[in-house]
């Protein structure tokens, strides 16, 4: 999921994600997501509803061939979160 940074904070975000809940509940028990360990991203999911479930280190050092930053923070870890259809 990804919203193009001059459309951020809309609510197109959120909107996707209502759309996904909405779509699939009843067809599966949960929707998971990774992402970076980012102060962006982290707290967008939780405010959807997910939490945090799992983390798999080193995964943006192991599968990128460039460093990744976001908000001036290298990411490293993939980290899952989850919310219940």
């Amino acid at each position: 999921l990804a919203v193009a940074p001059a459309w951020q904070r809309r609510g197109y975000g959120r909107a996707l994600i209502d759309f996904l809940v909405k779509t699939y509940a009843g067809q599966y028990a949960a929707l998971r997501v990774g992402t970076g360990d980012s102060p962006l991203t982290i707290p967008f999911y939780e405010a959807c509803g997910f939490h945090r479930v799992g983390r798999k280190k080193n995964f943006f050092l192991e599968h990128y061939d460039h460093s990744i930053y976001e908000c001036g923070v290298r990411l490293t870890d993939m980290i899952y979160l989850e919310r219940a259809l």
